[in-house]
């Protein structure tokens, strides 16, 4: 999907570089006394298009066009559709979870989303986009994806992270049950492995070349030690080592993944924590022989894209610092 010029009443402006800069201009002059997040009406005026996906999924954004509207909740859409279908949710939430409804909040670029995701928002701006849970306990509460479009690949548009933060989302409506941290630990592989491997699916050379690079070669991380994964971990290890290790148990072990979720619905540590201990001891020979044969197979794998490894370094340490805040995601 590629830019356009568009003088729907989606684009005010009918430049997309007229609109940031007119944008930037009116917010700075509204943002620069504030020291809290901004009002209702800073967030019109930086943020001035509202679109509907579906009665749960709303978009704010600072310049998209209808079309790229359309296409991003076609994708969240169908996102959504095989998230439950591999993970055989029917569409049933967790007990006590009230974020019904997802907010998805776009930025024209880093730059905008840096300079007045604070001030409107109060989040922590040094990522490459975060998921905020907030409290899904509490009926008023929102659900809120922070995200901004991946400049660097334009014209070609993109939302940076799209799908990988649905799936954050999803897995905290559906599967996880309370909010982020409330399990003691033991959760990052499932939680970015997860979110890599459903957005990815089996197109991820990164990972792919990971695995086969590893030096030694005869000593890749074990199940174990990705299962103790947490953000403080390097990118690689938060990210490609847990998806590999999700993308193993989905293709060889399904029937006991779908069994694990459901100890997390039910609030029940001990037993997930036991599904861990099991399969790190079962099935470490099968995951190493698994991962010989992926990087043996002829499987693309691919040199590292630095823009993409710089902001999921930005990501992993958004999450390390999360770890004392309750109430992100």
């Amino acid at each position: 999907m590629t830019r356009t010029q568009d003088t729907s009443p989606c684009n005010p402006l009918t430049s997309p570089v007229k609109t940031a800069r007119h944008l930037s201009l009116v917010a700075a002059s509204l943002l620069s006394a504030l020291a809290m997040p901004g009002t209702a009406a800073d967030i019109d005026q930086v943020l001035p298009i509202q679109h509907s996906c579906s009665s749960t999924l709303k978009i704010r954004a600072q310049d998209m066009t209808a079309s790229q509207l359309n296409a991003t909740c076609a994708d969240l859409s169908a996102e959504e559709a095989l998230f439950h279908q591999r993970l055989q949710t029917n569409q049933v939430p967790v007990p006590n979870d009230f974020n019904s409804a997802l907010r998805v909040v776009v930025f024209d670029d880093y730059t905008q989303y840096d300079t007045y995701g604070y001030d409107l928002f109060g989040i922590n701006t040094n990522n490459g986009g975060i998921y905020i849970e907030g409290t899904p306990s509490n009926p008023d509460n929102q659900a809120s994806f922070y995200a901004h479009e991946a400049s660097w690949l334009r014209p070609e548009f993109a939302i940076w992270n799209l799908e990988h933060e649905y799936v954050h989302y999803l897995d905290g409506r559906f599967i996880a049950y309370g909010g982020f941290n409330h399990y003691p630990g033991n959760m990052v592989w499932w939680s970015e492995g997860l979110a890599e491997y459903l957005s990815l699916g089996n197109d991820n050379p990164e990972a792919i070349a990971v695995a086969r690079n590893h030096k030694p070669r005869h000593r890749k991380p074990s199940l174990a030690s990705i299962f103790d994964t947490t953000y403080r971990d390097k990118t690689d290890q938060v990210y490609r080592w847990s998806y590999l290790a999700i993308r193993f148990l989905f293709e060889r072990h399904y029937d006991e993944v779908i069994a694990m979720t459901n100890t997390l619905k039910n609030n029940d540590y001990s037993s997930y924590t036991a599904y861990l201990n099991n399969w790190q001891n079962s099935y470490e020979s099968e995951y190493q022989n698994w991962l010989d044969g992926l990087v043996n197979s002829g499987a693309k794998g691919a040199p590292r894209n630095s823009k993409r490894d710089q902001m999921l370094m930005r990501h992993s340490a958004a999450e390390a610092k999360k770890r004392g805040n309750p109430h992100s995601h």
